[in-house]
């Protein structure tokens, strides 16, 4: 299932080395993380972090705001951090679902099953060709959007974990010319 998932983007897996030590990367990673909330209510926050989510010594579990109303992304990211010297490797999967997205599938499902039913206890198939494809189109939509926010959620992460490995790469490089 695990490969499915990831061969039509709905999941993905990352392995990150950044060259900084893991306390730093820590401390340099909850300053960009708020505590978690529900999703709808992201449009009301003005606090200025990227991330909701939270951070303690071994792993992270973060999700990216929105101010939209519609809603964002649904993905969410669960990473490890290895300590080795003077450098962190973190093992991310980044999942494109919740509840919300799964209560969607599920909905849709119900509707068609309904429908399903309903045709065929009346032997009348001609409302399945109407309504399948429109069923078609909703499911194929909650996928898309799946895959799309995995894929933004891809590239935010590494973005803004390329950023937090490029201070400290440049903080490192001031303190050794004031030596």
């Amino acid at each position: 299932m695990k490969r499915i998932l990831e061969t039509f983007g709905l999941k993905k897996h990352l392995i990150l080395t950044l060259k900084m030590e893991k306390s730093e990367f820590i401390k340099a990673l909850e300053l960009k993380v708020k505590p978690n909330r529900l999703f709808f209510f992201d449009v009301f926050d003005s606090e200025q972090k990227e991330f909701y989510g939270n951070v303690n010594k071994e792993n992270f579990w973060l999700r990216i705001g929105t101010k939209s109303i519609t809603g964002g992304s649904f993905a969410s990211v669960n990473g490890q951090m290895k300590s080795s010297s003077d450098e962190t490797e973190l093992n991310i999967k980044i999942i494109g679902w919740n509840w919300f997205i799964l209560l969607w599938f599920l909905g849709i499902s119900l509707i068609f099953g309904l429908a399903f039913y309903d045709a065929i206890k009346t032997n009348s198939f001609g409302i399945l060709v109407v309504f399948g494809p429109m069923f078609l189109i909703f499911y194929l939509v909650g996928i898309i959007k799946i895959r799309n926010g995995v894929k933004r959620c891809e590239r935010f992460l590494t973005s803004e974990l390329n950023t937090i490995d490029n201070k400290n790469v440049l903080q490192q490089s001031t303190v050794v010319k004031n030596k």
